[in-house]
């Protein structure tokens, strides 16, 4: 396949580059001060196969030539890894201990969550951001917050959260300042959990 039919079968990023990216990132900003808080995405995108458009909105916002993209085996597609390259100038790497955003579906192995960078004491910034899909995301109780940007308690719930990930996040939690941020991204809806947010699981 030439460079041109690839080119040509690409799909469209955002339709206004920096207004709609502007907007995706508002939104992902008050996600992240605003733990388990639910945001509507601001605007409506074509997703490539292997994600879905607020994980495919979310990437246009913040990766860039300077920020390496890890994919799970089920989001790494072709379609997946050339939008991002094109779009975005992103590496794509194999190895999750290199990622700057890690994406997953919550249903798949999540086994590789422990091996994403947390970031130093010194540079605690040089850490992974998790973005995982999933199919709802809701305010009902099955998860309590607590924390920073977090008035008393906060609910929320993520159906099909393994256990697994339930027990990393709590010791992700106790490696503040260092530690890993989560992004939950439905096809419509994005909520985030920060590095400093306590979570009861009900």
């Amino acid at each position: 396949m030439t460079l041109q039919s690839q080119t040509s079968n690409l799909l469209p990023g955002f339709d206004h580059a920096a207004f709609d990216s502007n907007a995706v990132f508002r939104v992902l900003l008050d996600a992240m001060s605003r733990p388990g808080r639910i945001y509507n995405l601001p605007i409506n995108i074509t997703a490539p196969d292997g994600l879905n458009i607020s994980t495919t909105a979310t990437l246009l916002a913040m990766a860039d030539m300077d920020t390496t993209v890890w994919l799970s085996p089920a989001c790494a597609t072709n379609a997946a890894t050339t939008h991002l390259k094109f779009h975005c100038g992103s590496p794509i790497t194999t190895d999750a201990s290199q990622a700057d955003f890690a994406v997953a579906r919550c249903d798949e192995d999540l086994s590789f969550i422990t091996q994403l960078p947390v970031g130093t004491a010194e540079y605690p910034d040089q850490s992974a951001t998790l973005i995982l899909m999933v199919d709802d995301i809701s305010d009902n109780s099955e998860m309590h917050l607590r924390g920073p940007g977090i008035k008393d308690t906060h609910s929320l719930d993520i159906k099909g959260l393994p256990t697994a990930f339930h027990a990393w996040r709590a010791e992700n939690h106790h490696l503040f300042p260092c530690g890993v941020d989560v992004i939950f991204a439905s096809s419509t809806k994005i909520a985030a959990l920060s590095r400093t947010t306590r979570i009861e699981v009900k």
